[in-house]
């Protein structure tokens, strides 16, 4: 055997070996896009026995029409321009309700003279690989939301449902940059339930419960959906009126004042008369979170010493 057989024949087997035993799928067209060879995987994959069975076929006899027809023009770019087409992510949905993604890279097909006589190309089914970055997503979904929720957990007070405390002064300070920065001013004001440690020694402790959430079913239905509402300690809430001025405040803590002594009641059968003693102050009145909310607290106070069950 000469040195060139002997090459023809190496490279026929080489050849052979190639497309009896790649798990990748290999085939080659001519011209009209249909097929003149196909490796043993690319013949598994639509239950061909033989390789050569699909001789003279095309994609048409295998893939639906919509999938096809991306597939014949990328081979007649391919043809017209020389340039292959790489990666190209592929999905095809079966009839039995399967879909199954490919990663596809397409190539010329040259002759011995290096002309053009059809394309040839390889995929590799990646459905796993796709399956599970989907599942990858949805996994990161489910994270994020649970993270939300600790999220809002750790910012939310258990009984009330209003903000904590921490959010409250945590809000306060990042208003206080928004002002520096945009001149944004804001409100705020702080509420104290009038007697509320004679109402827990009267009633006990779980109507002095239900007593906070009722406040704060009033505070959450007197406020605008901007306001942000907190439980800030005990008997101790607080309001912030964002984009908010001492006027807006005042209104706003004269109504709840208001509110409480038009539907203060219980659904235990007892009497309790819930009151409240507010305090108001803007950031227009002091520089910093720290000097308006104690403004706040310092009116708050006065109200209490000047009888409870009003506003300062």
């Amino acid at each position: 055997m000469s040195q060139k057989d002997a090459l023809m024949l190496a490279d026929e087997l080489v050849t052979q070996t190639i497309m009896n035993n790649s798990e990748d799928t290999i085939y080659f067209k001519n011209l009209d896009s249909v097929f003149i060879l196909n490796s043993k995987a690319h013949a598994n994959q639509f239950n061909e026995k033989d390789p050569r069975d699909m001789l003279g076929k095309s994609d048409y006899d295998y893939f639906p029409a919509e999938f096809v027809d991306v597939a014949i023009k990328d081979e007649r770019s391919i043809i017209a321009s020389g340039e292959p087409v790489l990666g190209r992510i592929e999905r095809w949905d079966k009839p039995n309700g399967e879909t199954i993604w490919f990663q596809a890279y397409k190539y010329p097909l040259y002759d011995k003279q290096g002309k053009i006589i059809g394309t040839w190309g390889t995929s590799r089914n990646i459905t796993p690989l796709m399956e599970a970055e989907e599942e990858l997503k949805r996994l990161n979904i489910q994270l994020r939301e649970a993270n939300k929720r600790l999220e809002n957990l750790s910012i939310r007070d258990s009984l009330s449902g209003l903000y904590n405390h921490r959010h409250f002064f945590t809000t306060l300070e990042e208003l206080d940059h928004r002002l520096e920065r945009y001149g944004h001013s804001y409100a705020i004001i702080l509420l104290d339930v009038d007697n509320f440690k004679t109402v827990n020694d009267t009633y006990g402790h779980l109507f002095g419960d239900a007593v906070i959430q009722w406040v704060s079913n009033l505070i959450n239905r007197s406020t605008r959906l901007e306001d942000l509402c907190f439980r800030i300690g005990g008997d101790e809430f607080g309001i912030i009126l964002q984009d908010g001025n001492i006027e807006n405040a005042r209104l706003a803590a004269n109504k709840l004042c208001t509110l409480a002594r038009e539907h203060s009641n219980n659904d235990d059968g007892h009497s309790a008369n819930i009151t409240f003693s507010l305090g108001d102050a803007s950031s227009d009145e002091g520089t910093g979170a720290k000097i308006v909310y104690e403004l706040a607290d310092q009116r708050m106070y006065v109200s209490k010493e000047n009888g409870k069950n009003q506003v300062n």
